[in-house]
């Protein structure tokens, strides 16, 4: 279904495909699982429903803000390796997770150790596979990204039967052993070769030829001092400048990063506090746990079928990739808008299963925009900085819907501003519009003056 397009083959390409459904299905397994356990973990530990939203929260933000070591630990290690090592890191922080004693350490251990290893992963496994897929990337991209659906539909059911039978510290160690499996896809990639010396079969010379001539001339000791500290501080300055390209920067001078970027966090940041919230709502609404596992379940499905159609259906060009995003965006952003009057067990289900799977659209899709906008070399770096500034707003943002429940004993108002907050990334697509309309206005017009 997909060529390689960069130094690989397609089975390399089908294992970033796998990597990424994984890493998918482990970001939803600790953000839906913390979720689920959000009224435990408040009684657990004594606190109010925001300051534990605003906990999970963090973690996501620094998942988000972490990426942007993901190209230099590429660079310095390889893929393989890095994917590998955070693999075991996310789950190991889950089996410490379970011997916390405080909010405080709860949050720092996921945050420190699970927030930067699952970063690090998503984003080398995207890039990957848009660098090897030159066809049907859509398709291929659906079926990554489609295990946040397959983790939305298993961990909701799964972690309230275990949090019943084992208790919460019970429950974060199974799912830490579960999550152990990611490190183990990390070593079906394969990472190329480092050794730079080595070009076309050849080793290329390290040092001076054992045959040079010899200087005649030798400078005084001082002037070789002041040389070899010139060249010392020369080769650290190019050192840290070559570091620092690694993290490109300069995407964030291009325009087209800040239209893709705007739908990315906009759409990502009201994702996830669904995901923190939801089940707090459903509850608030008058449903019981099980009943509001179900609903999330019924997303889950949702998002699966939709992101599985919507990557055949742009790729075959039935439905352009803008229209598509459009209708994907107002889908989830009406269903956030009507949620104050959706009180039926069945319109909840509707409206969860609607949602979810208009949002994990949008989410997809949007790598198809940005590879489109932006190219395949910069996918890595443009990520890591889109989910820098989604980090910002849910470390500034994430604790408001906790926080007007516990003002107002109601969601709505929080689940209202978060679908004017996602209605906010038709802009980006109506600046990216008018910009391309005046660009063809002004090379027409430079096209009518030529003689």
């Amino acid at each position: 279904m997909g060529k390689a397009e960069v130094g690989g083959s397609s089975r390399q390409g089908w294992c970033a495909v796998f990597c990424l459904f994984v890493s998918w299905l482990l970001w939803s397994v600790i953000l839906k699982s913390l979720g689920v356990m959000l009224p435990t973990l408040q009684e657990q530990f004594a606190a109010q429903t925001w300051l534990i939203g605003w906990m999970i929260s963090i973690i996501n933000g620094v998942i988000y803000v972490s990426g942007l070591f993901a190209k230099p630990l590429e660079v310095m290690f390889g893929a393989r390796t890095v994917v590998t090592v955070g693999g075991f890191l996310v789950g190991i922080s889950m089996i410490i997770a379970s011997f916390s004693t405080s909010v405080v350490m709860l949050t720092l251990t996921l945050a420190l150790l699970a927030g930067p290893s699952m970063s690090v992963v998503n984003i080398l496994s995207r890039s990957l596979m848009g660098r090897h897929f030159t066809t049907h990337y859509a398709t291929a991209n659906g079926i990554g990204t489609s295990g946040a659906s397959v983790g939305l539909i298993i961990v909701a059911p799964f972690t309230q039967l275990l949090l019943n039978t084992y208790g919460w510290r019970g429950t974060f160690l199974i799912l830490g052993g579960f999550s152990l499996h990611l490190g183990v896809c990390g070593a079906l990639l394969q990472s190329p070769p480092t050794d730079e010396t080595k070009k076309n079969g050849e080793y290329q010379s390290l040092g001076p030829d054992i045959d040079e001539a010899p200087v005649v001339s030798s400078p005084s000791a001082e002037e070789t001092g002041n040389s070899k500290l010139s060249s010392r501080l020369i080769t650290f300055k190019d050192a840290i400048c070559a570091q620092m390209s690694h993290f490109g920067f300069s995407v964030c001078l291009r325009v087209p990063f800040w239209i893709t970027t705007v739908i990315f966090c906009c759409s990502n940041f009201c994702g996830a506090q669904w995901y923190i919230y939801y089940i707090s709502q459903a509850e608030a609404k008058g449903f019981s746990p099980y009943d509001a596992v179900t609903f999330t379940t019924a997303a889950g499905v949702g998002n699966l079928l939709i992101k599985i159609l919507s990557g055949p259906i742009v790729d075959r060009g039935l439905l352009k990739l803008r229209p598509a995003i459009v209708l994907t965006i107002m889908l989830s952003s009406s269903a956030l808008l009507i949620t104050p009057l959706v009180n039926s067990y069945w319109l909840m289900m509707a409206n969860a299963s609607i949602f979810y799977g208009a949002f994990g659209a949008v989410v997809s899709l949007n790598d198809l925009y940005t590879r489109e906008l932006l190219g395949t070399d910069l996918l890595a770096c443009a990520f890591a900085w889109m989910e820098l500034v989604t980090a910002v707003l849910c470390f500034s943002l994430g604790f408001f819907p906790g926080w007007l429940y516990d003002q107002s004993g109601s969601y709505d108002l929080s689940f209202v501003i978060l679908g004017c907050i996602s209605y906010l990334s038709l802009a980006a697509l109506m600046v990216e519009w008018f910009l391309a309309r005046w660009s063809d206005g002004k090379s027409r017009r430079n096209t009518e003056r030529e003689p």
